[in-house]
């Protein structure tokens, strides 16, 4: 009788040991894909990505969705860098281009989503969304853009602490050169809520940039590497201002691991209308 309850008890674990290995790799892709649980979705897109088995076209997409994942969840820096590390494998894949694009374009920086979608459709030409987004960007890369500041303004009138209104009204002002003071501000209040928040160090960084104030600049830049260590944004603003302190050797160093990182990087801030 023990013997019995014993092989019973085998069983049962057997039952809830790891699954075939093909099943699990189905689920994590499936989950990847769609999941609505946006935790499971990132933690099944990046062991997809950290597996040896995956093949390159499986890393690309998981690295897109990753990408869209952190996007819809404000990690915009982040999202950059997973459709820049999905184009390092497969510069011709139109779909990177164009949610690059859309993060671009959500941030306000209208030229960058621009130069995106303009990828994306010389690689497919037919993408129908691409051409809508690029329309509607086009038509904030001069003085229209302002519509959008006011959109923001708004929204902070109803939600005058929330971090990322604060944040995206900061990098619009920085990139396309309003009032730096007051991009300033809103860059020094998001960060007195979220003094770890890598993407408001990132806009305050080109702030600093624009005003001349090197040393801040750099310091913003190394305070956001060390919350994230490979992000090519970050590295090539620290380069920026390494280079404009005279430290040419490590600001090289900088650009070029950047552009390693996230190929065309360099060309994306080259529409921040920076005078380096």
């Amino acid at each position: 009788m023990k013997r019995a309850l014993a092989g019973l008890f085998l069983l049962g674990l057997a039952a809830c040991g790891p699954r075939d290995p093909l099943v699990a790799a189905e689920r994590r892709s499936a989950s990847c894909q769609s999941s609505t649980f946006e935790t499971q979705r990132l933690i099944d897109c990046s062991a997809i990505i950290a597996d040896p088995a995956s093949t390159p076209e499986q890393r690309v997409q998981a690295f897109i969705n990753r990408g869209v994942e952190r996007a819809s969840l404000g990690e915009h820096g982040r999202a950059v860098a997973d459709f820049g590390r999905a184009l390092r494998i497969d510069p011709e894949n139109a779909s990177a281009y164009l949610q690059r694009g859309i993060v671009h374009h959500d941030r306000g920086a209208f030229e960058s989503a621009v130069a995106s979608y303009d990828a994306a459709l010389d690689i497919e030409p037919s993408l129908d969304i691409a051409w809508q987004r690029r329309e509607e960007a086009m038509g904030y890369t001069v003085e229209p853009w302002r519509g959008e500041l006011n959109l923001l303004n708004q929204a902070l009138l109803r939600d005058p602490g929330n971090v990322e209104l604060l944040n995206n009204r900061c990098w619009a002002r920085a990139v396309n050169d309003d009032d730096l003071d007051l991009a300033l501000a809103d860059c020094n209040a998001a960060l007195q809520r979220e003094p770890r928040y890598s993407a408001v160090l990132d806009s305050r960084g080109l702030v600093h940039l624009k005003r001349g104030d090197y040393a801040s600049a750099l310091a913003d830049y190394e305070a956001a590497l060390a919350i994230e260590p490979n992000s090519a944004h970050y590295l090539y603003g620290r380069g920026l201002a390494r280079r404009a302190m005279g430290n040419k050797d490590q600001a090289e160093a900088d650009l070029r691991e950047a552009e390693a990182v996230e190929p065309g990087i360099g060309a994306q801030y080259a529409t921040y209308n920076l005078s380096l």
